[in-house]
């Protein structure tokens, strides 16, 4: 897996023509940021924070996909228990 990790690394910098310190970097930060919008989205969807606070954090249109994702589970649910 570390083989094919490094591989990675280098054929993108190769192609970007930039060095690898500067691939790790970029997925550095794609990475803390992904985890961030998880974790706001998932402190909205738990009522820890309010909508407009997670909309402030991560934009408008990241929450309404996450309150639209969570009621359509919620609907296969009932639709589960009732049939």
């Amino acid at each position: 897996m570390a083989t094919d990790l490094t591989e990675r690394v280098q054929e993108l910098a190769e192609a970007r023509g930039i060095p690898e310190s500067e691939i790790l970097e970029q997925a550095l930060e794609r990475g803390v940021e992904d985890l961030w919008v998880d974790l706001v989205l998932s402190q909205h969807i738990n009522d820890e924070i309010d909508r407009e606070t997670a909309i402030g954090f991560v934009g408008r249109d990241r929450v309404k996909r996450v309150e639209r994702e969570l009621q359509t589970v919620e609907n296969d649910v009932q639709w589960g228990l009732s049939a």
